[in-house]
């Protein structure tokens, strides 16, 4: 069965420090640059996760970045969950606002395009197809701990109880693998009927 995603920026990581500043991959303190390097293809992915296309997805993410100006991302002491329910917040703002994206991607530090970060292999849209299909609420607590974050983080930051989201993410969790399974299932029939 193809694996759950792990985002290049989370992987690794160890909750704990890289949300208190400690460790040796904790967020960057003293550079803007490196904290939206590490951080927006992990939030833009998250809400991709969730529900976001890609360009929904990192213009959320790119105003996130923007409320952290200029100097409020030095003082914050969770930005990485601080990014996501802001990211998230800004979605929800802009889904009901436009059909499609108009306006240009915003550039990264150095250039590149968000959206060039977070195109996805084709077992990743897979991945991405099935957990769109779940319910919001097992959808939003997946994408959290695709992002590493320990479930007592996640009540913090979310306002709902750990007994929920462990429920939501085992139901999820169950689903996922049965929807992943029938692709599979759908993808190897397709791929013996052509042969």
């Amino acid at each position: 069965m193809t694996e759950l995603p792990v985002t290049a920026t989370t992987a690794g990581l160890h909750s704990a420090g890289r949300r208190s500043g400690e460790g040796p991959d904790a967020l960057p303190r003293d550079d803007f640059d490196a904290l939206y390097v590490q951080e927006m293809r992990a939030v833009t992915v998250h809400l991709i996760y969730r529900g976001a296309t890609p360009y929904e997805a990192a213009d959320a993410a790119h105003e996130a970045f923007i409320a952290l100006l200029p100097d409020r991302w030095r003082t914050i002491e969770y930005p990485a969950a601080y990014l996501r329910k802001v990211a998230w917040t800004n979605y929800l703002r802009q889904a009901h606002h436009r059909e499609s994206p108009t306006d240009p991607v915003p550039d990264r530090p150095g250039g590149t395009c968000p959206i060039g970060e977070v195109m996805l292999t084709e077992a990743q849209r897979r991945i991405v197809h099935a957990i769109q299909q779940l319910s919001p609420a097992q959808r939003e607590v997946l994408a959290w701990r695709l992002d590493e974050f320990e479930y007592a983080e996640i009540a913090d930051f979310t306002g709902k109880t750990e007994e929920a989201l462990r429920t939501n993410a085992k139901r999820g969790r169950a689903r996922l693998k049965d929807l992943l399974l029938v692709a599979e299932a759908g993808r190897n029939e397709g791929g013996a009927s052509n042969e």
